[in-house]
């Protein structure tokens, strides 16, 4: 059985795509699908749509059944999924950390569109101020407009600096994560038991019950990427749950 892998185009999305065609025991075919994200690469989320920006794409070819197994960035997924969809698995974690990298100082100006990060390094670096300012486009784009000046720091998930294997200085900052960072979702439709049997195999247990508990969160507070919103799980049994939310 040959199953086809819906993604993004990024080269993030990719290497996350080529991880789940390693990790099914069947034969794969990546599909790469543009989202309203992508196509809007300068506009402000909340102006393109809100929720489900880098997802609902993907989420009509998966419908449509042009796709088997939709893989998503777990962090980009709302709380609420279409009712015929379901996450039946999702790969190991990774870092769930997000990063800073660049230079703090008094006053400086970190690029984040993230109202999450926004909230939580105001209060971070409360007693030198810093100044947040909107920020776009993919790993690469960021780094460049770091280098040339546009910020004196941005904020990038470790997750993705590793899978890319960029090189640069970061330190870890002690905020917490985004609902899902670090988690690649594979998601298939409900009505289809023999994918969803297949991509089960590739599950982490651990993982998805961790994701579990924070999505229950997001779901409870109606939140998406652009809510005040933070939740990170830790351990097994009992999970426990570090969250916060800014109204």
């Amino acid at each position: 059985m040959k199953l086809k892998i819906g993604t993004r185009g990024s080269d993030l999305a990719l290497a996350y795509a080529n991880r789940v065609c390693n990790e099914l025991p069947c034969d794969t075919e990546i599909v790469v699908i543009k989202t309203q994200g992508d196509l809007n690469p300068d506009t402000p989320i909340h102006e393109i749509g809100g929720k489900g920006v880098f997802c609902s794409a993907i989420e009509t070819s998966l419908l449509n059944g042009d796709i088997d197994v939709a893989a998503h960035s777990l962090k980009d997924m709302p709380g609420e999924e279409h009712s015929d969809l379901v996450i039946s698995a999702t790969l190991k974690r990774n870092s769930p950390h997000d990063v800073l990298i660049g230079k703090v100082s008094y006053g400086f100006t970190v690029g984040t569109s993230s109202p999450r990060r926004a909230a939580q390094l105001k209060q971070l670096y409360s007693n030198i101020g810093v100044q947040i300012k909107p920020i776009r486009g993919n790993i690469d784009t960021r780094l460049e407009k770091l280098d040339n000046k546009e910020y004196d720091a941005i904020i990038l998930a470790e997750a993705g600096l590793q899978t890319l294997d960029i090189r640069r200085t970061w330190i870890r900052v002690p905020i917490i994560p985004a609902v899902g960072q670090g988690i690649i979702a594979l998601q298939t439709r409900k009505n289809d038991p023999t994918t969803i049997n297949i991509v089960k195999k590739a599950n982490h247990e651990k993982t998805f019950a961790q994701a579990r508990i924070e999505r229950a969160f997001l779901k409870g507070i109606e939140g998406d990427c652009h809510t005040k919103v933070a939740a990170h799980a830790t351990g097994t049994n009992p999970i426990t749950l570090k969250a916060m939310y800014y109204d």
